[in-house]
């Protein structure tokens, strides 16, 4: 669904927020600018430092009420975790996260999945509604200062 730029993700978050009538204080504004621009699926600690930057009167429970808010209206999908942070991701197509065991760095791997939700219907008569879908394992940094 995002393999478009920043503006573009920003503007069909405001645009579907604006559709469904919620407020869009400048709070919000900058919790989503935050969200569309970091590709690095952050916690919400992460996103209360970066916004606090820029509007430093924003507190933690605005963001986590932001961010609840955006999942309830499907925009952004959480990825929770029993031994870390949880983090938030923009994209809400079905794709596999690649999840780092040493420095938690997840990245989107967006090419044709094993299965379609199609397929799996089709083959079972389960209708899928969504996914999680995740390789653990050490990205390429992580790996090249292992081997050192």
């Amino acid at each position: 669904m995002y393999s478009s730029g920043t503006k573009d993700i920003e503007r069909h978050i405001v645009a579907h927020l604006r559709q469904k009538r919620y407020k869009l204080t400048a709070q919000r504004l900058e919790i989503i600018r935050t969200l569309a621009s970091e590709r690095s699926h952050p916690g919400a600690m992460d996103i209360f430092r970066l916004v606090r930057q820029r509007l430093p009167k924003v507190s933690i429970s605005t963001v986590y009420y932001t961010l609840e808010m955006l999942k309830k209206e499907g925009l952004i999908g959480e990825l929770e975790f029993y031994d870390r942070d949880n983090r938030y991701d923009v994209n809400v197509s079905n794709h596999i996260n690649l999840i780092c065991k040493e420095c938690g760095k997840i990245e989107d791997f967006t090419r044709e999945l094993p299965f379609s939700s199609e397929a799996i219907e089709e083959l079972t008569g389960f209708r899928p509604l969504g996914m999680r879908f995740e390789y653990y394992g050490y990205c390429k940094g992580c790996r090249d200062r292992r081997r050192r």
